[in-house]
């Protein structure tokens, strides 16, 4: 069975450029005025960890 993970944002390093939620297959991201993550759309594949051009997210994996 995959593993599941939720993705963290660093709030002092993500400045909302946006780039996570635009790779993002699930669409389980939104950047507006804030970082949203939605983790029931979430698919794991932490390409958003991969994009950010900062390293503002982190990926933490969930457990059960």
């Amino acid at each position: 069975m995959p593993r599941k993970v939720r993705i963290l944002v660093n709030e002092d390093k993500c400045y909302l450029c946006g780039g996570c939620a635009g790779v993002c297959p699930a669409l389980a991201i939104r950047v507006g005025s804030k970082w949203e993550f939605s983790g029931d759309k979430c698919i794991s594949c932490m390409i958003c960890v991969k994009a950010c051009p900062v390293g503002a997210l982190t990926a933490e994996e969930v457990s059960g």
